[in-house]
């Protein structure tokens, strides 16, 4: 009895090591203003009533964001634009007239400008605090024999900036994208205030210039953010055992690949994958299956389905993994149309 319950034991392991492997594998969300893929050439303009400078950190953001190591927009030197402005005999002001946008636009070569208004006010004040605290304790009971009462003196401030936004499409003076964003800040030496932006020392506070300087760099990370596709990571379950049987060179060669996709490394994963399928003349569902992740891994999505495809004509009953790849794999082509990549490297 104890053999035959070994037996069962390890045919059932046996069945569930088809699916135990998972693998990271990151994709691209476009970016939420989805106009702004063919919207590569920008400008800031001077933001009316900027006390904070947030037309700066916004310029400055968006200089810096990149994709895949290389720089996402070009940005123009607002210095050109204020002097095609001066050069017209334009105002900022006058920016926000279609005609004059996309004549601006034309003259210093944008595809797409940033205006915008802020507003942003903030205060500092004290307040007295009646605290006590016991100085000494009965022996016997440990109750208070002795109170102290003191006064403490608690800083405040406050600060809010509300920034309305706009990204005019320079060709026919459309807005792209418009939205308020707004942030506050309160914060009190006496409590925890806004732990978000206090200091590690809670007693801390900052002044109202500061304040109001953290709340306009978190209003141009929160707009830049909008603007760029970012990468996200998901599991994906790979199946390492191939449904009829092969020879041990092969099988082999199938635990190489994956032994090399669990550490990513697709430079020699996929080669190793794709000569198996080659050997099998296509006729497995695991492999066809497992080199769809690998294109997938690798943003080649028009590849990857039709891998997956394949993996599910030549299953006899609907597989688990095989069912959601087709489901993930047609949302992540349209995300890639979305961000305006070409669907196949």
């Amino acid at each position: 009895m104890k053999k035959i319950y070994s037996i069962l034991v390890f045919l059932l392991l046996l069945g569930f090591s088809g699916c135990a492997q998972k693998v990271q594998i990151q994709a691209l969300n476009p970016a939420e203003v989805g106009q702004m893929a063919s919207k590569k050439r920008v400008v800031v303009a001077d933001f009316k009533s900027d006390t904070v400078g947030l037309s700066s950190k916004i310029e400055s953001i968006i200089s810096r964001s990149v994709l895949d190591k290389k720089k996402y927009f070009t940005v123009l030197n607002r210095k050109s634009l204020q002097k095609v402005l001066e050069e017209q005999e334009l105002q900022s002001s006058g920016l926000s007239d279609e005609k004059t946008a996309v004549k601006v636009g034309a003259l210093i070569g944008a595809e797409a400008m940033m205006t915008g208004e802020v507003i942003s006010s903030g205060s500092e004040d004290s307040y007295i605090e009646h605290k006590e605290k016991c100085v000494s304790r009965y022996k016997d009971s440990g109750e208070c024999a002795q109170i102290k009462y003191y006064k403490v003196t608690c800083r405040t401030t406050a600060a809010e900036v509300s920034a309305s936004l706009n990204i005019v499409d320079l060709e026919d003076g459309t807005v792209i994208y418009g939205d308020t964003i707004s942030k506050s800040y309160n914060g009190d030496s006496c409590k925890d205030g806004d732990i978000y932006f206090l200091d590690m020392d809670t007693t801390k506070i900052h002044s109202k210039d500061k304040a109001l300087q953290l709340l306009s760099d978190a209003i141009a990370s929160d707009f830049v953010w909008k603007l760029v596709p970012h990468y996200y990571s998901f599991e994906v379950f790979i199946l390492d055992s191939i449904e009829f049987e092969v020879t041990d060179a092969q099988e082999k060669k199938l635990k190489k690949s994956l032994k090399f996709l669990e550490v990513g490394r697709m430079d020699r994963a996929e080669p190793l994958m794709s000569e198996l399928n080659d050997e099998l003349e296509g006729a497995s569902y695991v492999v066809n299956y497992d080199l769809g992740v690998m294109k997938e891994a690798a943003a080649n999505y028009v590849e990857a389905k039709k891998l997956y495809e394949t993996a599910d004509s030549l299953t006899a009953e609907p597989v688990e993994e095989i069912n959601m790849a087709m489901v993930r794999i047609d949302a992540l082509i349209v995300k890639q149309k979305e961000i305006g990549r070409a669907s196949c490297r």
